[in-house]
């Protein structure tokens, strides 16, 4: 959702062109000791940050979280030494860093391999992203202000009050629509004074802040938007998009989405947790909801009966306490001499 512009750095960022190239050879030019982290162990260990001269990693930036993959390299002794990237960032002066648990020497050649699971998924909850907003600005005209991709979830925040399920459905059929009709996504690189031009004809809503060229992504017939995340070659490859839910925020509305293989395994565990239900209350999924309301309307009733019975047990106890007691046969004499 952010935009992009050249790096300071020397580094050749891979994913802004070529992002289907997920395997490549580069050479080590800076090492730096990173501290300790705890492991996939939990156990405390120190890690090292590399550089590389060329990299198809994508470090965490614009709402979206960084590649993973393997960094390998051959040693000494003609053995190699494979070691697992486990984040990656961008400092101050726009170098990129890969983090490590094994140091790699300075110079060193290495063959990197980004994770391609993780990748396609970021990729297709990305573009998908691109997609919602600007169906919801043309469909409703309302503005995504902020963009989050979750490991489990994926949220974008709207400037709005509320949304009617009517509209949600309706910008959420548009959305799947066009991604049937398998648009196509293209990266082009602009001067800034182009991409100003290209926002006062309406054709951009904003730009980073990052003086020189702009990264613009463009969606076939749909939108262009400066963006240096990573996505898809077209639409179709979003697989389709899921809206789980829309919720109040402090700035708006937030809506939770999800794409392609992550929105199949979400529905498919969700169905799961239906039809669990559905056997714990003895009906099919179809007929949960009126089992459930079935529940709640004799959980009330039975709550009004109960209140009934209590109020009359009150009342009873009252009448019996302010009752004067009988006296029992042969107390008259007692206490006579």
């Amino acid at each position: 959702m952010d935009g992009s512009s050249i790096p300071r750095s020397v580094t050749e960022r891979l994913y802004y062109d070529r992002d289907a190239v997920l395997e490549f050879q580069a050479v080590v030019t800076g090492l730096r000791a990173g501290g300790q982290e705890a492991g996939s162990d939990g156990q405390e260990k120190p890690f090292w940050c590399v550089a590389l001269d060329r990299t198809a990693f994508y470090p965490a930036g614009g709402g979206q979280p960084w590649d993973k993959g393997l960094l390998v390299t051959a040693l000494p002794n003609a053995e190699s030494l494979q070691v697992d990237v486990e984040r990656v960032e961008e400092d101050e002066e726009g170098q990129v860093w890969h983090t490590v648990r094994e140091p790699v020497a300075v110079g060193a050649q290495v063959a990197g391999r980004v994770d391609a699971e993780r990748r396609m998924d970021h990729a297709q909850q990305h573009s998908g992203q691109h997609l919602l907003s600007a169906m919801f600005l043309r469909e409703l005209g309302l503005p995504t202000v902020s963009f989050h991709l979750g490991a489990e979830s994926v949220t974008i925040d709207l400037d709005a009050e509320k949304i009617s399920p009517e509209d949600l459905y309706r910008v959420e059929d548009a959305v799947n629509r066009l991604i049937f009709e398998d648009r196509r996504m293209l990266s082009h690189w602009v001067e800034r004074e182009e991409a100003e031009r290209m926002l006062a004809r309406g054709e951009l809503r904003k730009l980073p802040e990052r003086a020189g060229r702009m990264r613009i992504v463009e969606m076939e017939g749909v939108e262009f938007n400066a963006c240096g995340g990573t996505h898809v070659r077209s639409t179709g490859a979003i697989g389709g998009l899921l809206v789980r839910r829309v919720e109040k925020v402090r700035q708006g509305q937030r809506v939770e989405f999800c794409c392609g293989l992550r929105a199949i395994r979400t529905a498919r565990s969700d169905f799961a947790r239906l039809r669990e239900l559905g056997t714990l209350l003895s009906v099919g999924p179809a007929d949960l909801a009126g089992r459930v309301a079935g529940l709640i309307e004799d959980k009330k009733q039975r709550a009004k009966e109960r209140k009934l019975l209590e109020r009359q047990l009150r009342e009873m106890e009252d009448r019996l306490t302010a009752s004067p007691q009988k006296s029992r046969p042969g107390d008259e004499g007692r206490g006579q001499s």
